[in-house]
Order: C-alpha cells, then sequence, then structure tokens
C-alpha cells in the first residue's frame, strides 16, 4: 500500500516536470503557427559566460514542430554585439547550424550576415511532399539595442 502511494506520488511529479513548457529558462520566446496545425518556436537565450562590460553574446533558436508537438527540426545562430548605452553593434555572428529530427525535412542552403546592431540568418529548408519536394524559407534574427539587450 505504501508502494502504491509512492508510486503514485512519482508519477505524479514526473507528469508535472515533463508539462513544464521548454522556453522557461528562455530570456525570450514567440510562438508562429502555420496552417497545417504545425508552429516554430523562437526562443532567444543569453550566453551565461561572464563577459566584459559592454559585450553580450547570444543565440536566437527556431524549433518547428509538428501540429502533434513533435519536433522536426531545430535551426540557431549565435551573434556577439558591443554596446555603450548610446549605441550597439553586432561584431560577430557563427553560420546557422541545424539539427534535423524529422527525415522528411533536408537542409537546402543556409548563409548569415551582420548589419549594425543586428545578425541575420536565412536559411531553405526543403520539405518531402507527395509529389516532389517544398521549399521553406527561414529567417533567424537577433539583435542588441544600447543598452545590451537582446530580441
Amino acid at each position: 500500500n505504501t508502494m502504491k502511494k509512492f508510486i503514485s506520488f512519482f508519477v505524479a511529479c514526473l507528469m508535472v516536470v515533463c508539462l513544464l513548457p521548454v522556453q522557461v529558462f528562455a530570456s525570450d520566446s514567440q510562438i508562429v503557427r502555420y496552417d497545417d496545425g504545425s508552429y516554430d518556436v523562437i526562443i532567444i537565450q543569453e550566453d551565461n559566460v561572464t563577459r566584459a562590460s559592454g559585450t553580450k553574446t547570444g543565440t536566437v533558436v527556431r524549433e518547428r514542430r509538428s501540429e502533434d508537438n513533435v519536433l522536426e527540426w531545430k535551426a540557431s545562430m549565435k551573434a556577439t554585439f558591443t554596446y555603450d548605452g548610446s549605441t550597439s553593434r553586432c561584431t560577430s555572428v557563427d553560420s546557422p547550424s541545424v539539427v534535423i529530427y524529422d527525415n522528411t525535412w533536408s537542409l537546402d542552403s543556409k548563409s548569415c550576415s551582420k548589419s549594425g546592431n543586428t545578425a541575420t540568418g536565412n536559411i531553405t529548408m526543403a520539405k518531402k511532399l507527395l509529389l516532389g519536394s517544398g521549399k521553406v524559407p527561414i529567417t533567424l534574427t537577433l539583435s542588441c539595442d544600447k543598452n545590451g539587450n537582446l530580441s
């Protein structure tokens, strides 16, 4: 009887932990929904590494999930910025990385650039369809304001 109570309690705790949203630890996130029921979760994360004041590194992550909440692919891009309270600029950006979990998707192309206080990643994903494939353009954007806030 005690064992049953313990197992029930353990399962209940496990369910609560599993239901917590993934983006709890992210500094910012948003959701983009599509007509087929799939959606993207866009998360902006700040690098926890202590850096010199006036420098900020962050990563923007975009996860594509099916209408059943299954992770299909994840794209991410890291960039570094400087800021001084009156202006900011992007000093470096890493080429986007893509991890594919659903083999109906593949990476077609990727590139990145920086301009002013913004880093941009352009990715084209290819989705296998019944007849051929469809190209899906994805943009990753990471900006830093004059006070070091990422968006």
